[in-house]
């Protein structure tokens, strides 16, 4: 038996205002999984954000909302896409950081 192997990216790091992290191509990984954490309590709103080729925007795949310290994690199984970045949209205050794994083999 083999080990699949994992692509893994921080499309957040301790980000402490609103805004767009830096985007990721992806196109060869499928099968997400995201982790939300927060670092230091305060609230915001955190969305996950692909691009797909022809539709010219980003768009959103998960909003989480959080308020407290401690993570989530996001799956999603079947998602193909070709660049990913999390997005603060609603920021009070708090840091926080988005990690992002998928598999480079097929599901």
């Amino acid at each position: 038996m083999s080990l699949r192997t994992l692509d893994k990216k921080t499309l957040l790091s301790s980000a402490t205002a609103s805004g767009a992290g830096n985007s990721f191509s992806v196109e060869r990984s499928k099968g997400w999984t995201f982790i939300i954490a927060t670092e230091s309590a305060g609230v915001a709103t955190i969305d996950i954000e692909a691009f797909l080729s022809g539709s010219n925007s980003w768009h959103v795949i998960h909003s989480q909302s959080v308020s407290a310290e401690g993570s989530v994690m996001v799956r999603d199984d079947h998602g193909h896409y070709e660049k990913l970045r999390a997005n603060i949209s609603a920021y009070t205050a708090g840091t926080h950081s988005v990690y992002a794994t998928g598999t480079v083999d097929s599901l």
